[in-house]
């Protein structure tokens, strides 16, 4: 029987564990103990069933580039770490040995392997791998490890050196990242489609511009508001997703009104921000949460 690992989160919320003066007087505070060694709430901890805990790999959330990310992202993080950590360890080995054949194995057996009943999407393994990279990237800045994910050879392609991986458009292609795994290229969609892609979407609309026959969408105001919103605005999904109706400005006055978005509303924000909201986005707001005529009702 081997010690899996798992994790933790910090919670300050909560008072710290009583287990008694003999144990743990002499540390006294316990949360201001882990604030001083960089612990913030919701910082992950990992370690194994026997107690043992790396401090290696504790120390990446603790620091720079993790202490800035937000709650989702250390959470997220943390349990592909511990899903690694448990893989190397069924083969005997501890993250400062992993290899690129680790790597790639890892790929394998959390997409493809049928002995995993677990396996996961492109998408979700794109993450994954995002997350290995970062932390070996920081490992080898701070201990010298080398990163086995940017070790992965990657396969020659429409004359690609060995290496590279070249595309149609000739773009070079990570290797490690799966075929089926979305692009990070930013691509705007201007007005005219967005709306077309509302109305279609959200509105029950056909490409004639004729409501659908036999169409039933009793959300399709609060839907269709929301993405107004957020294509207007700007914000990110959690950002807009977590601003409540009493903090909307009215809708009189500027084509762009301006609203205050929270610090704990942002991805990563230390301090909140100003942002601009379109008068026709409050005036849909307002539409649809009035107590006579909306449709919020």
């Amino acid at each position: 029987m081997w010690d899996r690992w798992s994790v933790e989160f910090y919670d300050f919320l909560k008072p710290p564990p009583s287990l008694g003066e003999v144990m743990l007087g002499g540390f006294g505070d316990l949360h201001d103990r882990a604030a001083r060694n960089g612990a913030q709430h919701g910082t992950p901890v990992l370690f194994t069933v026997s107690g043992f805990a790396d401090p290696g790999v504790n120390l990446f959330f603790r620091v720079s580039p993790m202490k800035g990310r937000g709650a989702r992202t250390w959470k997220r993080y943390a349990y592909t770490l511990v899903v690694w950590l448990n893989f190397l360890q069924v083969f005997g080995r501890g993250w400062r040995e992993a290899t690129a054949r680790d790597v790639e194995a890892f790929k394998d057996w959390r997409l493809t392997d049928v002995r995993n009943d677990d396996r996961i999407k492109a998408a979700s393994f794109d993450t994954d791998r995002a997350a290995l990279n970062t932390f070996y990237t920081w490992a080898f800045g701070k201990y010298g490890v080398q990163n086995p994910v940017s070790g992965v050879a990657l396969a020659t392609n429409s004359g690609g050196r060995f290496g590279q991986e070249v595309g149609p458009g000739r773009e070079r292609r990570d290797g490690l990242r799966p075929a089926g795994s979305r692009g990070r290229q930013v691509k705007w969609m201007l007005r005219a489609p967005f709306e077309q892609w509302r109305d279609v979407g959200l509105r029950g609309y056909g490409f004639d511009g004729l409501r659908r026959a036999g169409w039933s969408g009793p959300n399709e105001d609060r839907d269709a508001v929301f993405v107004d919103g957020l294509y207007g605005t700007g914000l990110r999904l959690q950002e807009w997703g977590s601003v409540l109706d009493v903090e909307m400005p009215r809708s009189a006055g500027g084509r762009l009104a301006r609203a205050w978005l929270a610090a704990a509303c942002g991805k990563g924000a230390k301090e909140g921000r100003w942002y601009r909201i379109p008068r026709a986005v409050l005036r849909e707001i307002e539409g649809y949460a009035d107590l006579l005529e909306g449709s919020r009702t």
